[in-house]
């Protein structure tokens, strides 16, 4: 079986502040129960 260490699959910085820059902006709220998302731009 092979193992994920550190030093593999590392993300470049670039791709760190889109998922950094979509996880700011995505936001969730419920409503009568139900869950919706949306984003802020």
């Amino acid at each position: 079986m092979k193992y994920f260490t550190s030093e593999e699959m590392n993300p470049s910085e670039k791709t760190l502040n889109i998922i950094r820059q979509i996880a700011y902006t995505y936001r969730t709220f419920t409503l009568n129960g139900k869950i919706h998302n949306y984003c802020l731009n």
